[in-house]
């Protein structure tokens, strides 16, 4: 349930991210990031998003991540340094956010996975 929720809520918050993007200097690219990101939050609520899927996800984001990393840190608000650093930032940050998302998903899976199969042999062993 916990998991269901928070990809309803991490799906309806990367489509808000789809929509800012229009001003971005490459929209298309973070729309589409942030607009497939949303489908597989909403697959996984219902248990739709395969974890091969994700784990692709998690290691694209996770090198955009490291690609996209400015040279120089200046923080995440204009004004505190170079725009191109910030922005720079942002979207790195932004892949990120993505990756820990579904890693997240992948991590509830397998430990609600294991507390069902644990609940199983629980059963069986007291009845049997």
């Amino acid at each position: 349930m916990l998991k269901k929720i928070l990809a309803i809520l991490f799906g309806l918050a990367f489509l808000s991210f789809v929509a800012m993007q229009y001003n971005d200097p490459d929209p298309a690219l973070w729309m589409a990031i942030y607009g497939l990101s949303a489908v597989l939050c909403f697959l996984s609520a219902f248990d739709k998003a395969p974890h091969g899927l994700l784990w692709v996800a998690i290691i694209l984001c996770t090198a955009g991540t490291l690609y996209m990393w400015p040279d120089k840190y200046e923080g995440l608000s204009v004004g505190s340094g170079d725009i191109k650093n910030i922005e720079e930032a942002r979207e790195a940050l932004g892949l990120l956010l993505v990756a820990a998302v579904f890693g997240c998903f992948i991590f509830l899976d397998k430990y609600t996975l294991r507390s069902r199969k644990a609940a199983d042999q629980l059963r069986k062993t007291k009845w049997a």
